[in-house]
């Protein structure tokens, strides 16, 4: 078919540039510093997140080719077996990896993030400029980045998930934040709402590959994982988003950071917030109708 055909494509160009690059070049030019324990933060960092979200795309087509097959075979007694199939390992796929970033995320911010946390969320902004960053919170950025950024690649090139209009704007939004946060060194602040907002995401993918393969043995599971996504939704980004996220950036951080940046960030996390609040309006509608929901929603 023709999305195998451009996948096949995809996958033969960048194995065929990475066979020709020696670990030196690698080190030089496309990931510099980050392999290096107490080197400078550079938005150069940035330069490895493309190679990342390729390999990301490469591991996705392996992962169809590998697993659909037999996943179309298992529901095969579905209305659309290569469907439901597809709808189960997109979710599970997106699940898994939701799940390491978010592990990453928090265990940064717990053991890597000079006490910026949701529960002193003060200390994001207490000595700014010079707060100092490690290696943990960059590498989780730039994957975060480099996540966000293969999603796009592939919705555009067919492969993988395929974003909505919602979700494309959340990606953009979110990455703008990222870059500028690990430009001005908010990189603190930046690595703790990420670990905060994206906690419930595991939870949704799940919970959606339970709902996608239909069968009555996942049902109890799916609401279960559901309910458990909703609760941890509304927790941790719609009540904690502005105590831990909005409530410092805009009393304490008015203290410390430039006017000039304040206003961009101030619109970017004003933005994130609303589509927050957009979806937690569509997990309740979901919550209300009950299977009789959209499957899209």
């Amino acid at each position: 078919t023709k999305k195998s055909e451009i996948s096949k494509k995809f996958s033969n160009f960048v194995i065929s540039g990475l066979c020709f690059l020696k670990m030196e070049f690698i080190q030089k030019y496309i990931a510099p510093n980050l392999s290096v324990p107490g080197s400078d933060k550079s938005v150069v960092d940035f330069a490895v997140a493309p190679w990342i979200a390729s390999i990301v795309l490469i591991l996705r087509v392996i992962t169809e080719a590998s697993f659909l097959p037999s996943l179309r075979r298992k529901f095969a007694k579905a209305p659309s077996p290569a469907k439901t199939a597809y709808a189960v390992l997109d979710n599970l796929w997106i699940g898994l990896f939701a799940s390491l970033l978010d592990i990453l995320a928090w265990y940064t911010t717990i053991t890597h993030n000079e006490n910026c946390t949701p529960w002193s969320a003060s200390n994001c902004f207490s000595t700014w400029p010079n707060l100092p960053n490690n290696l943990f919170q960059r590498w989780f950025m730039v994957l975060s980045f480099a996540f966000y950024l293969s999603e796009m690649f592939g919705t555009i090139m067919g492969i993988g998930t395929k974003l909505s209009a919602s979700m494309w704007a959340h990606h953009i939004v979110t990455m703008i934040l990222i870059w500028i946060s690990y430009d001005i060194n908010l990189v603190h602040m930046s690595v703790m709402w990420q670990a905060l907002f994206d906690i419930s995401n595991p939870i949704l993918h799940f919970a959606k590959a339970c709902d996608k393969a239909n069968t009555k043995a996942l049902n109890g599971l799916k609401w279960f994982l559901f309910n458990l996504f909703a609760l941890l939704f509304l927790v941790c980004r719609v009540i904690l988003g502005l105590v831990s996220i909005l409530y410092p950036s805009f009393v304490v951080a008015v203290h410390t950071l430039p006017a000039s940046w304040l206003g961009i960030c101030w619109t970017l996390e004003i933005v994130l917030y609303a589509l927050q609040v957009f979806w937690f309006y569509k997990i309740v509608q979901i919550a209300l109708k009950g299977d009789k929901s959209n499957k899209d929603d």
